[in-house]
Order: structure tokens, then sequence, then C-alpha cells
């Protein structure tokens, strides 16, 4: 069973669930404002609905920091292809705000994966319940 989300400092993560924060409020604009030009597109509801799974995937990432490794890097892969994705769908909309955003999460996600102190805890942790074991 996953454990709760320790004091550690995961900065990557944190930064990435204020990122899919953002960018759903900045995609619910786009997709509700009816000054924009795509207000009410398909293309607005399919970004709407991404950035809302993607703040789900980072909700997972900052309660959860004991995963499974397979499953750890499937939601990794996840996260990452819904960036693309969003950042190319806003980037066709010109919603440009959005884009930003989803540089942003990029960011935010890179340095979660190479330098979050936090995930080397885990697996420092995992090392020393084996050596016990």
């Amino acid at each position: 069973m996953a454990s709760r989300a320790g004091s550690g400092a995961a900065w990557g993560v944190w930064l990435l669930l204020a990122g899919s924060i953002a960018a759903l409020a900045a995609a619910a604009f786009y997709t509700f404002n009816d000054g924009n030009g795509i207000a009410f597109t398909g293309g607005t509801y399919l970004v709407l609905v991404s950035t809302a799974l993607l703040l789900a995937g980072a909700m997972i990432l900052t309660q959860y920091r004991d995963m499974p490794g397979w499953f750890s890097g499937t939601l990794g892969l996840l996260i990452l292809l819904d960036i693309l994705g969003t950042a190319a769908a806003a980037y066709f909309l010109l919603a440009w705000v959005l884009l930003g955003l989803m540089g942003f999460c990029l960011l935010a996600w890179l340095l979660h994966l190479f330098a979050d102190p936090a995930r080397y805890r885990v697996l420092e942790s995992r090392a020393i319940e084996r050596k016990t074991a």
C-alpha cells in the first residue's frame, strides 16, 4: 500500500501541481470565453479534459511517493505525453498563455525527474529496507 507524502520537499511535483492548476484555469477561460474566437470548440474541450487529467496525475504524484516502479514510470510517461499534446493543441489553437504554462509544466516535470530530492529519499529507504530484511 502506498504511503502518503511526508515532509520531503518534492519541489518538481509541487510546481507541476501549481502549473496544472493554472493551466486548467487557462483552459477553462479559453473554452468558455466568447471573445477569443475558439470558445466552445472541440479543440478547447479536448484541451480542458487533458489539463484536468494532467491535474489528476500531478495530484497522484504529490500524494503518493512510494509507488511501485512500473506505476511511477507509466504515470510519468503519461504526464509527459499529456504536457506535449496539450502544448501542441495550445499552439494550434493560438492559446499562448496555455502554451507558456505547458512549458512551465514541462520544466517542473524535468525537475521532478532529474533533481527531486524526495525521489532519492524514497529509493534510499527502499534500499535500507532490503538490507535489513
